[in-house]
């Protein structure tokens, strides 16, 4: 009796000893529960610098050197499932021009809507999106037009057996969500013509240029191929972001889409089901609105013409990425000596002639293949045999080298392959130096 009677005494004092742990630690598991789904939900989408994260991605995004010497560029930062790393500085990157570390860089977080983006938003309506896929497709892409902010444009197309320009880009949100709400599902589905058919949608003047690309299996009816396809974006810089609806993982369209979003800079996003399409939708609008802009000086102040190129590296928790890209400096001759002045009694002083260029995009086809894609070079009557015209695209690459007196650029790369519409950059040299330089325009 005496046992069973301390027994109880010793249960009654061990229950009004640690009454306070019985009932508030599991308040407090609650409470620390809750706190962490509230601020998982609130940051879904951005991952501070402290998070413990498997890999990074940089995304070089644009590179800006009209204020030479000083040189400012964009650039996103991922993680491994493509969601923005946000409150990094100058302590998380380092920039080297042509293998020089450049010294101090300023490095400002952009998130306000300070830039504007222009994005295409490509939407699969082939007759496997009937019913709630093509539902769901159109609130997440309706979500993502509601997002936008003052300085964005939008232009939507959509796809079955060819791509249709459902609305031309605007920064209308009404007018946007009205053309969204008409697209109805049918047919089959032609995803390469459809990247094709968006990126002639978008003119080299605007900026920050994306396309989002929806679809649930793989292309079966486009007159153009994958590779064309992705040559069209690279050839104008356009970042591709691509979700796949309910695709087998790992299966051959998947890759295509990975492959194509890896490719352009852009992030290939899997969607179990439809009703997962609004969540990364709002995703994308929110990297699309991110952007750490780093900005320096050059080392290298020379304004010489030559291509400098330019790595930016970013680390974060023992976790490091990088990308490149390239500006060309602007040109200034050396000076001329001063010339001692003609002597007056020459009769017949021999003034320099100045250069005269033109760029005259031929009207009349002369290869009859029914492109207007013929550009001729003159300087006054003629080029001088030994000078060399170097063409290049926007970001420096060079696209043809005309030598031995051609004069005429067929609207066709080194390979032969025929360039897409849009503007160019063009030097003429004579071997040693730039003589002139500026942009002509290929018309088809």
């Amino acid at each position: 009796m005496r046992t069973k009677h301390c027994m109880r005494s010793n249960r009654g004092t061990w229950y009004k000893n640690n009454f306070l742990n019985l009932v508030f630690i599991p308040i407090l598991i609650m409470y620390s529960f809750f706190a962490t789904a509230i601020e998982g939900s609130e940051l879904k989408h951005t991952i501070s610098k402290f998070t413990l994260l498997d890999s990074l991605t940089l995304v070089y995004n644009n590179i800006d050197a009209s204020n030479f010497p000083r040189i400012v560029s964009l650039v996103t930062v991922t993680n491994e499932i493509g969601f923005i790393v946000g409150k990094l500085d100058e302590n998380n990157f380092e920039v080297r021009e042509d293998s020089v570390r450049e010294l101090p860089i300023e490095v400002e977080e952009l998130t306000n809507g300070e830039i504007g983006i222009n994005v295409v938003l490509v939407i699969d309506r082939s007759g496997s999106m009937k019913g709630q896929p093509i539902a769901d497709a159109k609130k997440a892409a309706s979500t993502f037009v509601e997002l936008m902010q003052s300085k964005d444009k939008s232009a939507i197309v959509s796809f079955s057996s060819q791509p249709r320009t459902d609305h031309y880009f605007s920064g209308n949100i009404d007018s946007l969500k009205a053309a969204i709400s008409k697209i109805a599902a049918n047919d089959w589905t032609a995803i390469y013509d459809a990247l094709i058919h968006s990126v002639y949608l978008m003119n080299n003047e605007l900026k920050n240029r994306a396309i989002i690309l929806l679809t649930d299996g793989a292309d079966n009816s486009s007159i153009h191929t994958y590779q064309e396809a992705l040559n069209a974006c690279l050839s104008h810089e356009i970042r591709v972001f691509t979700i796949g609806l309910g695709l087998n993982r790992n299966s051959p369209e998947e890759n295509v889409l990975k492959h194509l979003a890896n490719t352009t800079g852009g992030l290939y996003y899997y969607s179990p089901s439809s009703s997962d399409l609004e969540e990364i939708y709002r995703a994308i609008s929110k990297l699309l609105h991110h952007r750490y802009q780093i900005s320096y000086t050059t080392h290298n102040p020379a304004k010489d013409g030559t291509l400098r190129h330019v790595r930016i590296d970013v680390l974060v928790n023992q976790n490091t990425s990088s990308d490149t890209a390239s500006y060309r400096a602007p040109y200034e001759p050396d000076p001329v000596d001063p010339v001692d002045p003609v002597d007056p009694v020459d009769p017949d002083p021999v003034e320099p002639e100045e250069p005269v260029f033109e760029v005259i995009p031929n009207p009349f086809t002369p290869n009859d293949d029914g492109f207007n894609d013929w550009t001729e070079f003159r300087k006054g009557d003629e080029i001088p045999q030994d000078w060399n015209i170097s063409i290049m695209d926007r970001t420096g690459r060079l696209i043809r080298h005309l030598t031995n007196g051609t004069r005429i650029w067929d609207g066709k790369d080194k390979s032969g392959k025929l360039m897409l519409p849009g503007y160019y950059l063009y030097i003429v040299s004579n071997g040693k130096k730039a003589i002139h330089r500026g942009l002509l325009q290929l018309i088809r």
